[in-house]
């Protein structure tokens, strides 16, 4: 029986581990055809075309980024699980990690025409043990979720909430679930759910015809 355990577990690692290079092997493998489909998709722009046309073609040209949006999260998902990130937990200052976030995100809200309703304390903060990298990645899962999901809502906000020590995250989106997108949020959420029972905390996630509302806190 211990030998038929010691094999079964051999067998399972071994099985994880091919899952993990097959995914990695088909995120670069579907790369040179989608590198092609926008390569035609650049050429026919240049053509005579109908308003129809155009409004397909950039359509294409949306899901071709999806895709490789969606590849992406993939194998870092893959790479997650399988401990091919460092994790490092420190002290961290939440509120400044959260400020330096939306500041390097601002210009693609305001790209996007997203309004920013944002409220970070600036004299209080609180700290959790967290790999500062991982929470950065958190927050960007969830601000690239709101560009590609919530767009059409025109509404951001993000909020440090020091008393609860709780950041909050929400938009006024048609919600994942009628989205017509909203399918592709499910793997970058997954991310964002591994990285934070890692770090002791949970989201507290909420989606529905009014918006999405994501608060992060202690587990």
């Amino acid at each position: 029986m211990i030998q038929q355990l010691e094999g079964s577990r051999k067998q399972a690692y071994e099985e994880e581990l091919l899952r993990h290079r097959l995914i990695a092997n088909l995120s670069h493998d579907l790369r040179t055809p989608l590198t092609i489909m926008r390569g035609h998709v650049t050429r026919l722009n240049k053509e005579p075309i109908s308003v129809e046309g155009q409004h397909s073609l950039t359509e294409i040209n949306h899901t071709i980024t999806r895709v490789g949006d969606l590849m992406d999260d993939l194998l870092s998902y893959t790479l997650l699980t399988s401990g091919k990130h460092p994790f490092e937990p420190v002290s961290t200052d939440i509120g400044r990690l959260v400020r330096a976030a939306v500041a390097a995100w601002y210009p693609v809200f305001e790209e996007h025409g997203i309004q920013l309703d944002v409220d970070l304390p600036a004299d209080e903060t609180f700290y959790w043990e967290a790999d500062p990298k991982w929470m950065t990645r958190v927050l960007d899962n969830l601000f690239q979720n709101i560009v590609r999901h919530a767009a059409e809502g025109k509404y951001a906000h993000i909020a440090v909430d020091v008393k609860r020590e709780l950041v909050i995250i929400a938009d006024r989106g048609p919600g994942l679930n009628k989205s017509s997108h909203g399918g592709g949020a499910g793997i970058g959420l997954s991310t964002c759910d591994y990285m934070l029972n890692k770090m002791n905390l949970n989201a507290d996630f909420t989606s529905n015809e009014d918006g999405t509302n994501v608060a992060i806190g202690r587990a």
